[in-house]
């Protein structure tokens, strides 16, 4: 039975307007922008104690909102305190697609990009000739379909959406590969339309989302499709010919044994080209 003094159903929609800044908080946790999280911080304790004091339902929330007031008080207004939880690694190592994207296999098929298999034929992009074409999926570099990541999602004139981090790698038909985070509206992209053909499309915004679940898929041709739109299989090297080179040996491996297993996390070979990279010359790694 509710107590008679809780306003809980008599202003409901204050109370889901109280509850939307948890999205704000958990945008502003993986940008690192620790003034977005301390503000939101701020209205969503003040719209807690405003709508759920008199409630029975309140000790169901208690616990999250403690944690909301903690990190409020180890964070705010800097978060240079040793118990604050904010990192600035937080997001730097995610590179890869959102785990709800799509890929067309060869077939005319499409399939969840994080039920791929090694071995599959899917639709990719020539870089050289500027058309579709079919490739197989090596392996994943990456997969993670637990994880929160922060996004870039590019959305075209005609409405085709792309979901990748932000240093994934896309080609454009003026600029060569573009990391996702310089992309803007204005831009054109290569998709691939309702006839197979490959074309190009004016980008009409960027903006940044937060999504479960990242994959990193690595094709023969180190292109795909992903949303009928065209995409590097490389991010953090900012260039997709480099990083196509020096993971040749995957490509290799591939072609005499075949299939790779399944695996949950960053695959250990380019695990290894990052952090030898990332100490040798560190200039090209982009973060």
């Amino acid at each position: 039975m509710a107590n008679a003094r809780c306003n809980l159903t008599a202003e409901p929609l204050e109370l889901i307007d109280c509850l939307s800044h948890m999205s704000t908080i958990i945008l502003g946790l993986a940008k690192n922008d620790i003034q977005r999280v301390c503000k939101s911080t701020s209205l969503i304790v003040k719209c807690a104690q405003n709508h759920l004091a008199e409630c029975i339902g309140q000790k169901v929330g208690e616990a999250a909102f403690r944690e909301i007031v903690d990190l409020a008080e180890n964070c705010c207004p800097e978060r240079n305190n040793p118990t604050c939880p904010i990192k600035d690694s937080i997001i730097e190592e995610q590179r890869c697609f959102a785990a709800d994207s799509l890929v067309t296999l060869s077939n005319g098929d499409q399939k969840s990009i994080a039920n791929l298999q090694s071995g599959d034929s899917l639709l990719a992009y020539d870089d050289k000739a500027k058309k579709v074409l079919s490739t197989n999926l090596i392996t994943m570099l990456d997969f993670q379909p637990q994880r929160f990541a922060l996004f870039k999602q590019v959305t075209t004139h005609t409405g085709r959406q792309l979901s990748l981090t932000s240093s994934h790698l896309m080609p454009t038909d003026k600029h060569g590969y573009v990391m996702a985070k310089n992309i803007h509206a204005g831009m054109n992209v290569y998709v691939m339309n309702d006839d197979g053909i490959l074309i190009t499309e004016t980008v009409s915004n960027v903006s940044d989302v937060v999504k479960q679940g990242y994959v990193a898929p690595l094709t023969v041709e180190g292109t795909l499709i992903v949303n009928n739109v065209a995409a590097s299989c490389y991010a953090t090297i900012d260039s997709h010919y480099i990083a196509h080179t020096v993971l040749a040996p995957m490509r290799w491996w591939y072609s005499l044994f075949g299939k790779s297993s399944s695996m949950i996390g960053v695959h250990w070979f380019p695990q290894i080209l990052y952090e030898m990279t990332t100490y040798l010359i560190p200039s090209i790694i982009q973060k």
